[in-house]
């Protein structure tokens, strides 16, 4: 017998506030259009400012089990990926258990920024094969509208709120029998490179009016070398995650990309030779929802009909430290 995992459920919850870029246009030298060429987002949504990370995440994770089949009893853990916590700590994990009311599973946070949802479904996956759970809820979910620097153009446009949530089941399959579920994960990492998308304030510098002045807790990033970085590591982690599991890139019937640029996509589509169809984006609603632009996607496309049980389908993504990872499924 072999234990795997299986996305058994998803869901996603985005809030009510829609943001046009037309919204922009008032207080920023920009246009509707130059957005849209160069993004591709045309909307985002912005959550209240009463709203947190893990009341944005609550109905998201109560849609991804009931999809599951599963109660809330049955969720033995929670593996949360975000940036925008509630709380330094306690973790947004704790918080989410909290609102669910399911007290015996073990919750943490994940923080690998836009990559965060990939982690956190390898991390999970491996609690399941070690045996330390069964019913993983793997969620992802930010408030990005709170450390944007509303002043600069070339990010308030891009980042939107939401959360996104699947329920990672454990799978047993004896031999010679079809693979389902998660195949193959692969993480990686480069330090030497956070400088070109971070949030600059943090424990390791003290706040001042100085700094607050600067803006620098806020979001920030050098836009063209995250660009390059992006579609150079996606390209590859895409080819390494498909060619290793013994498969090939026409092979795949969906690549469901992080959505940052429609650009990044539409390049990275080209670099591995695949048909814009197999490339599905959902950014031109709500922008770059980072760790929660995955799950909000799966959600979607499986609601839509789109994926379908069976399908071969590459998870990856690209986000701030810099991080990047992927994840082969049979769904």
């Amino acid at each position: 017998m072999e234990i795997n995992s299986i996305i058994a459920g998803t869901g996603f919850n985005v809030p009510e506030r829609v943001v046009e870029n037309t919204e922009f246009e008032k207080y920023l030298e920009t246009s509707d259009q130059w957005i849209r060429d160069r993004t591709g987002i045309v909307e985002r949504r912005w959550a209240a400012e009463d709203v947190s990370a893990s009341q944005l995440a609550e109905p998201a994770c109560l849609n991804a089990i009931k999809n599951s089949g599963l109660e809330i009893s049955d969720i033995d853990a929670i593996v949360c990926a975000t940036v925008t916590p509630d709380n330094i700590f306690p973790s947004t994990a704790c918080m989410i258990q909290k609102r669910l009311g399911c007290s015996n599973a073990l919750a943490f946070d994940v923080n690998a920024v836009c990559s965060g949802f990939v982690y956190a479904l390898g991390v999970a996956h491996g609690l399941i094969q070690s045996g330390q759970c069964k019913n993983a809820l793997v969620v992802g979910t930010e408030v990005y509208s709170r450390i944007l620097n509303m002043k600069d153009r070339g990010t308030c446009i891009l980042f939107g709120d939401g959360s996104g949530a699947v329920v990672l089941r454990k799978e047993t399959s004896k031999d010679g029998e079809p693979k389902r579920g998660i195949i193959s994960s692969k993480l990686g990492a480069d330090g030497k490179y956070s400088d070109i998308l971070c949030v600059p304030q943090g424990t390791a510098h003290k706040m001042t009016a100085e700094t607050l002045e600067n803006g620098d807790h806020f979001l920030t990033m050098q836009g063209r070398e995250v660009f390059k970085l992006a579609v150079r590591k996606l390209a590859e982690i895409n080819k390494d995650i498909v060619e290793s599991s013994g498969y090939k890139i026409e092979d795949v019937d969906l690549f469901v990309s992080h959505q940052a640029n429609e650009r990044i996509l539409q390049t990275v589509g080209k670099e591995l030779g695949i048909s814009e169809d197999k490339v599905p984006m959902n950014l031109s609603k709500y922008g770059n929802t980072s760790a929660a632009s995955i799950p909000i996607l799966l959600a979607e496309l499986e609601s839509q009909g789109t994926l379908r049980k069976g399908q071969l389908v590459a998870l990856s993504a690209f986000g701030g430290g810099v991080t990047w990872g992927a994840t082969l499924i049979r769904w």
